[in-house]
């Protein structure tokens, strides 16, 4: 009988805020949320737009504030609100830290953002103990070294140990013995399980199924007929079961950029010049990871949050910031509706693959924006992200929170 498989969730707690707090003690005991792009103290004119919460510290919770809430809303509901603007730079410095830590124990570390990440710890106990230990010590050296609390699932799956990290926050440390998989997650409610969004809970309880152990016991066609084809996996997950490795990342999938804007645009001059600037952000993010694309593809949402997506293959794959930007350009003249008002917009490419051999001599006039392009990416580089761009214009923030700072992160 295979030996069971031990993995952790370790899961920062309010990490922006926490970030926050690390670099600022004298607002401790306050009630503090990361968003927006100004700061903002009690008593200051406030302007929140359509900023929305990043993060909030646990100080502000208990008056319903939550991350992805407008900022106008938490303000409302706690008019001596800390806001502070996101500094993704500090965040990602700060994971970096973290990620290193979780090095020191494994190398297979699965980032699932900044701020989490699955450990696989199986092979590890001959030197570091047992998983419970292992997360202990990694959970005490985060507070101790770095001031950044986390809080830590045990478990002999994925799934299991990101229910279980979850479930005490902060700083929660909550361990699921082998083979009582089952039996901890049976009382439950069914949202707990990861995967399963709003319409599939919805439909769950339509049919009396409110927890985890309902939808393990419940008969399989059943839940087949009314989730899908995926309902199978779902029933394996609420029992626990899921054999999904732990993996170190790889090649991404996709890359992409996208903008809200800080007011509703009708003028297709301001969406070209948008356009532009994602495509330049995608471009450079190709050229940093040695990787060219297939297809390019849009996102549009209007202002009244119909949201529209369009794709293209390309003729050769590419990391050319005006090839790209030509492919999305086309693609939102065929989406755009005149008359309408896009509140965000973004570009992305897939199909990605490392940049091949050598390219022989017919090829070089066609890479010559590549080299172009290259070049200025190394400008940026030595004189900062804008000292030399096409076009004009910039984004609100240069780099892509979830994105490339993962990539820096994970092979810490």
């Amino acid at each position: 009988m295979a030996t069971p498989r031990t993995i952790l969730h370790v899961d920062l707690d309010a990490f922006f805020a926490s970030c926050e707090l690390r670099r600022r003690p004298e607002l401790r005991g306050l009630p503090l949320v990361v968003g927006g792009g100004q700061e903002s103290h009690p008593g200051q004119r406030r302007n929140p737009g359509r900023g929305v919460v990043a993060a909030a510290s646990y100080r502000a919770r208990p008056s319903g504030i939550r991350s992805a809430m407008p900022l106008a809303e938490a303000l409302r509901r706690c008019p001596e609100l800390v806001v502070l603007p996101v500094d993704i730079e500090l965040y990602a410095a700060a994971s970096r830290e973290v990620f290193r830590v979780f090095h020191q124990y494994t190398p297979l570390v699965e980032p699932g953002s900044l701020d989490e990440a699955y450990l696989d710890v199986s092979g590890s106990g001959l030197v570091h103990g047992e998983g419970a230990t292992i997360a202990r010590a990694i959970q005490e050296r985060l507070k101790a070294e770095l001031e950044l609390p986390a809080s830590v699932g045990v478990a002999t799956s994925k799934t299991v140990a990101k229910i279980a990290s979850d479930l005490r926050k902060p700083l929660g440390l909550v361990v699921v013995e082998p083979g009582s998989e089952e039996q901890f997650l049976a009382p439950l409610p069914v949202e707990r399980l990861p995967g399963a969004g709003p319409k599939t809970t919805a439909k769950l309880r339509l049919l009396g199924v409110s927890s985890l152990g309902q939808l393990a016991a419940a008969p399989a066609h059943l839940i087949l007929e009314v989730v899908g084809p995926g309902g199978g996996t779902l029933q394996a997950r609420a029992r626990g079961e899921d054999p999904a490795p732990v993996q170190p990342p790889g090649l991404p999938k996709s890359i992409s950029r996208e903008e809200t804007f800080a007011r509703d645009v009708a003028d297709r001059a301001e969406l070209d010049d948008m356009i532009r600037l994602l495509s330049a952000a995608v471009g450079g993010r190709l050229r940093a990871g040695g990787l060219t694309a297939a297809t390019v593809f849009i996102k549009l949402r209007f202002a009244d949050f119909e949201t529209l997506s369009r794709r293209t293959t390309l003729a050769a794959p590419t990391c050319a910031d005006l090839d790209i930007a030509r492919s999305a350009a086309l693609l939102l003249r065929a989406a755009w509706q005149p008359g309408r008002r896009a509140r965000l917009l973004g570009v992305g490419v897939e199909g990605l693959q490392p940049v091949g051999p050598q390219l022989g001599l017919f090829d070089e006039v066609d890479r010559r924006s590549e080299r172009v392009d290259s070049a200025l990416d190394d400008l940026r580089r030595r004189f900062g992200g804008s000292a030399i761009s096409r076009g004009t214009g910039a984004l609100s923030a240069p780099r892509d929170w979830n994105r490339d700072h993962l990539d820096e992160v994970s092979g810490s």
